[in-house]
This record gives C-alpha cells, sequence and structure tokens, in this order.
C-alpha cells in the first residue's frame, strides 16, 4: 500500500498485489487515526472475493475466487467497538464482463487498487440495530 496523496482530507491510496482488502485499509485507518471518511471511488482487480446481500436478518455471502475487475467501488468509514470499520460495495467484471456485485467483506488485490477518500470530521460511529447490521450514526456527545 502506498499513500500517494493526503493532503486538507482528502487521500488518494494505491494497493498492490497480494494485499488483503479492505482489511489493509482498516489497518491504516487505525494507525493513521481516520474514524471518518467517505470511500468516493475505486478502481483495480481482487480475486479470492467474498461479496453479500443482507436480507434483513443476515448477509448471504458468495465467493469469487477467480480476478474479477472493479466496476465501482464506495462506502465509509466509522467507528465500531473503538476500530475504524471500513463499509464498502463493489460491482465486479468477471472473466465474460458480466457483472455482479453486493458488499465486499474481503478480497485479495490481483493487480491494483487505486482508491480516493475524503477524511470527515464528524465521528461517526457504528451501532447494533438488531442481527448482524449495524447502523451509521453520530455519537451524543
Amino acid at each position: 500500500m502506498k499513500v500517494l496523496y493526503r493532503n486538507n482530507g482528502r487521500t488518494v491510496i494505491r494497493f498492490d498485489v497480494g494485499e488483503q482488502f479492505p482489511e489493509t485499509l482498516a489497518e491504516w485507518c487505525e494507525k493513521e487515526k481516520v474514524e471518518s471518511a467517505a470511500v468516493v471511488a475505486g478502481i483495480g482487480m481482487l480475486k479470492d472475493i467474498e461479496i453479500g446481500r443482507y436480507d434483513g436478518k443476515e448477509y448471504v455471502t458468495a465467493k469469487i475466487q477467480a480476478s474479477s475487475e472493479i466496476l465501482s467501488l464506495q462506502g465509509n468509514v466509522s467507528m465500531k467497538e473503538s476500530k475504524p470499520f471500513v463499509h464498502l460495495h463493489v460491482s465486479l467484471a468477471d472473466e465474460n464482463m458480466s457483472a455482479r456485485g453486493g458488499h465486499l467483506f474481503n478480497g485479495t488485490v490481483s493487480m491494483t487498487i487505486e482508491l480516493v477518500m475524503l477524511e470527515l470530521s464528524s465521528k461517526f460511529v457504528r451501532i447494533p440495530s438488531g442481527g448482524a447490521f449495524w447502523r451509521l450514526d453520530i455519537p451524543k456527545d
């Protein structure tokens, strides 16, 4: 991972082959004390991917082994149980250029990921709201 640009809350990061994603981003956010951010764009490629969809009670997941092109990647960073939580949604294209997507749980960078993030001054948190879902909120001071 390499931070290519970080100034005035705007950050561009490149992730490299073999890195775990979004785990590496969460670790960087913890190290750099990024507690709230909007992930506004991401492109690149992932393999060994786990995506999912929340059905109202739990996440239904699917695994994609083959390297897939990231068509769209966005989300946010908030605090969950005192650690940065990276919440991302992704659209992917497979070898046939067919698209699928959902909540991104994890994957391995297979080419690169180029990510643009806006760091936010408001502190956002995740709070339990029943089942596996934790909703985004702003803590009361």
